[in-house]
């Protein structure tokens, strides 16, 4: 058996986004652990994933910030257009799309949603006409209780209990959900069947999409060579991209931590500043210079640096957004730093 997920991004994100219990927790981190185990989850109820969408208005936050993880994930993001009062068109364009599938592709068995709108009743009805298999992964007190009556129970999957990812859960179990806890700091285990899933889940939960790109006005706040204004720290960002799996080997690992060093100490000349914003340096300076990597495997270099504490990484307020943003800070004590000042030094003196 085969599904396709289609995912109300937007929904699933403000579902979560005022709940007490997840006070201090990032919300965006959260769903996109959830998403990456439902996957884990239809893999153990032999339903693999084999199409995934997700929308929202990626022209604006969110959805401007977990597009790219999105799509490495599987769940290819549809842009949806968004009105003046800020309802955007995602339920009819989602409505769409499984319309699509039922109609063309016979070798998809299941059709999964993840909303709790009322509007997806009628295409909730639709999918159990054509004798395909329905879930809804939604938070219950955030879902229509008319959709939840449609649906019936045993087709309703609450996505709190895929914020923690247990075992339990993707067996369909009773799990514990881990809604009250930050995310754990250090490298995260894997083993059995779902090392890999867990793996992935590791780097995409906290890798470049947890982080937030300050808008271009911000330079002038940040903490120039200059002592300039520097924006209040507003949280440090665990480490837990780092996976045995995702790491190149031995030699190989500590020139690639030298050279992604550099890479830092160039970004700091060419905007004049001793923080580099982390989603942008790693879209843009360490893509192009680690093109042979994916993304999981230039994330893991970053929090390899940090791991070792040769930079750190911190949260800052943002003054042009109701979110923070994220740098990267070097330690210029620490002998992996001061080789690079060397190694830089030596090449001005060549030139």
């Amino acid at each position: 058996m085969h599904a396709a997920v289609f995912v109300d991004f937007e929904n699933l994100f403000l579902s979560l986004k005022n709940r007490e219990e997840l006070t201090g927790q990032r919300i965006r981190d959260l769903c996109l652990g959830i998403l990456e185990h439902l996957k884990a989850r239809l893999h153990a109820d032999k339903a693999p994933m084999v199409l995934g969408r997700s929308y929202a208005a990626f022209d604006t936050y969110p959805g401007m910030e977990v597009a790219h993880d999105l799509a490495l994930m599987g769940f290819d993001p549809q842009y949806v257009l968004t009105g003046h009062a800020g309802k955007n068109s995602a339920d009819v364009q989602l409505a769409c799309d499984v319309c699509r599938v039922l109609y063309r592709r016979p070798d998809i068995d299941a059709i999964v949603i993840v909303s709790g709108d009322r509007d997806f009743i009628p295409i909730a009805r639709q999918v159990l006409e054509e004798n395909r298999e329905l879930r809804v992964v939604a938070i219950p007190d955030s879902t229509s209780g008319d959709l939840r009556m449609r649906v019936g129970g045993e087709r309703f999957w609450n996505a709190l209990e895929l914020i923690g990812g247990t075992s339990e859960a993707r067996a369909g179990g009773k799990p514990t959900p881990a809604i009250a806890a930050p995310v754990a700091a250090g490298p995260v285990a894997t083993n059995g069947a779902n090392g890999a899933n867990a793996a992935n889940a590791a780097a995409a939960v906290a890798g470049a999409q947890a982080e937030i790109e300050a808008p271009q006005a911000a330079a002038g706040s940040g903490n120039g060579n200059g002592g300039r204004h520097r924006a209040a720290i507003v949280g440090h960002i665990p480490v837990t991209w780092r996976t045995a799996d995702e790491l190149p080997q031995d030699v190989e690992v500590n020139d690639r931590l030298q050279q992604c060093i550099d890479l830092i100490l160039r970004s700091q000349v060419r905007h004049g500043s001793a923080e580099v914003w982390l989603s942008p340096f790693l879209k843009g300076p360490m893509s192009q210079h680690f093109s042979g990597l994916v993304h999981p495997e230039r994330r893991a270099l970053v929090n390899e640096l940090r791991h070792r504490g040769v930079i750190r990484i911190e949260e800052r307020a943002n003054q042009y957004a109701d979110h923070p943003y994220s740098v990267i800070v070097l330690d210029d004590g620490h002998p992996m730093v001061a080789a690079a000042h060397e190694r830089a030094k030596r090449r001005e003196e060549s030139k």
